[in-house]
């Protein structure tokens, strides 16, 4: 049965007739974002179900409304793109986001047709590009429009993939779903990236990396304290050289690891003098490390010579690797002199061969670029987030505003130091600090004035890092070991924290993400719906 109108002509004669009116197609479209900020995994064109499953979830919770309203398509299948945190990645995303549509709807161009997008993380400046693209494209159909985008943890830049509301429906409807705690959408995509695929699409041995550090740490060090100052040749001098053998095997394999992974740095065709260095440095710690690993070995039994300090400290040869180990850790005042930091710095900024394509500082909110035009509901869900019942927030909002504000003043190695410094236990550098002065009791000469260096270099790291560590993950979590990811850890605040957004279709009183995308739904609820 149609729905009735009055016709009125011009000799003033009326007509009724009846008429089939359908109501406009509704279409969500799913957009992933980055695989995770920096794409770490090296995933490439992850389509939408594999992205938005494994999280309990919206995905779900959005193909649950398709029965309930009469005309709603959802696509979900077929659209991806490269997840690379790259501005050229996420235009040819958008370009690939109009031919999906273009392809999948082939039979509505001539019908009229209400997209809804739903774009999590640099997913949602994918579609913020794409109203670019569609404005500019004489494919899209006339009677497409756009009417909701639902923006889940999009940091939203001030020059880059503006919206263009040249295709956006009248009545268009902006919801915005963002967490505090959420350090990628905050400052982490501040930071558009090139080059990563020499950094991490070849990334190699980060197992075999942690597996030798978890040995360093849990390499028995007893045979150091239970010598004393005359050292016996039968049990106390062998079991030195063995544990020293022993460390000296891990630390090679971390080198090892190191050294193949930034091997991209010297294969381009320049290389700054600040990576010569660094390459040339990490080369000489290397070798000496696998000679040293001979010599400890040879001296495992019998060592000609005996065992005693003088013996220990000339097959170590600890006066060639300080000055290596002083020019990594020279710092004079603060960040701004730190030799390791500058290099870090050029490995990221240096004009041509540099893994940073461009800056552009985010927001959390869209206000900037939907410019009053249509309405926002905005949900703030930081208090969902697991982490909020740690007690936690004010310590984080000093590490992230730190951030922040370092970020204002283009301080890349403030930035870098920052965070670092939750990685790096305090009490730890001092242990290493506490170490160097029981040594110099029994250096002296030029090796006393290189610990003397050393020890300068780590009481101004130990400085910043009691400065800028925020403890941030609770002693509980700490000592947790069935946590994966630690809350308030940078992964976790980076990727969980992150994510939380697409974790689920919000329904309740103070976050109704539910409520507020389908009433942007304008083919109708289905009548016969029973649940």
């Amino acid at each position: 049965m149609g729905n009735k109108f009055k016709l009125e002509f011009e000799d003033g004669t009326t007509q009724t007739v009846t008429a089939e009116i359908k109501p406009p197609k509704d279409i969500i479209q799913f957009v992933p974002g980055t695989t995770d900020p920096v794409n770490t995994t090296g995933l490439k064109n992850q389509a939408n179900k594999e992205y938005w499953r494994g999280v309990d979830n919206l995905w779900a919770n959005v193909k649950e409304l398709k029965p309930q309203y009469l005309d709603l398509h959802i696509e979900d299948t077929f659209f991806s793109w490269s997840g690379d945190n790259n501005t050229d990645e996420r235009t040819k995303g958008a370009k690939k986001l109009l031919d999906t549509l273009l392809r999948v709807y082939s039979n509505w161009t001539k019908k009229e047709v209400h997209l809804h997008l739903i774009g999590h993380s640099h997913g949602g400046n994918v579609i913020n590009q794409f109203t670019n693209e569609i404005v500019e494209s004489a494919d899209f159909p006339e009677n497409w429009a756009i009417k909701s985008i639902t923006y889940l943890s999009t940091p939203f830049f001030k020059d880059q993939h503006q919206l263009n509301h040249g295709k956006m429906h009248a009545d268009c409807k902006i919801i915005n779903v963002h967490n505090d705690y959420d350090i990628t959408q905050r400052f982490v995509a501040d930071f558009t990236m090139k080059n990563l695929e020499h950094l991490m699409g070849n990334f190699v041995g980060f197992d075999k990396l942690k597996g030798a550090v978890d040995q360093i740490i849990a390499i028995d060090k007893s045979a150091y304290g239970d010598a004393g100052w005359v050292i016996n040749n039968d049990e106390e001098g062998p079991a030195m050289w063995r544990t020293t053998r022993d460390l000296l095997v891990q630390g090679e394999i971390v080198m090892d690891v190191i050294q193949k992974n930034l091997a991209f740095i010297g294969a381009r065709e320049k290389v700054s003098p600040e990576k010569q260095e660094f390459l040339d440095i990490i080369n000489d710690i290397h070798q000496l490390l696998i000679q040293r690993i001979a010599v400890f070995n040879a001296g495992l039994t019998n060592r000609d010579g005996g065992y005693g300090w003088t013996e220990f400290w000339d097959d170590i040869r600890i006066y060639d690797l300080m000055p290596l180990i002083n020019r990594i850790t020279a710092i004079d005042d603060g960040v701004s002199d730190s030799f390791i930091l500058g290099f870090l710095e050029n490995v990221f900024m240096e004009e041509e061969n540099g893994l940073v394509a461009k800056i552009d500082d985010t927001s959390t909110s869209p206000e900037n670029q939907v410019n009053g035009a249509f309405p926002i509901e905005d949900f703030d869900i930081t208090d969902l987030d697991p982490y909020d019942e740690k007690g936690k927030k004010s310590d984080f909002e000093k590490f992230a505003t730190g951030i922040e504000d370092a970020q204002k003043e283009g301080n890349l190695k403030e930035i870098l130091m920052r965070m670092v410094s939750q990685f790096i236990n305090p009490d730890d550098v001092q242990a290493i600090v506490d170490g160097i002065n029981k040594a110099e009791w029994i250096m002296m000469g030029d090796w006393d004035d290189e610990l003397k260096e050393l020890r300068g270099n780590l009481e101004v790291y130990q400085g910043l890092v009691n400065e800028y560590n925020m403890d941030l993950v609770t002693e509980e979590d700490k000592n947790n070991e069935e946590l994966h990811i630690k809350p308030g850890s940078i992964p976790y605040l980076a990727m969980t924290s992150h994510s939380l957004s697409h974790t689920d279709l919000f329904d309740d009183d103070e976050h109704n993400v539910k409520d507020a995308l389908t009433a942007a739904f304008s083919s109708g609820e289905n009548p016969g719906y029973q649940q």
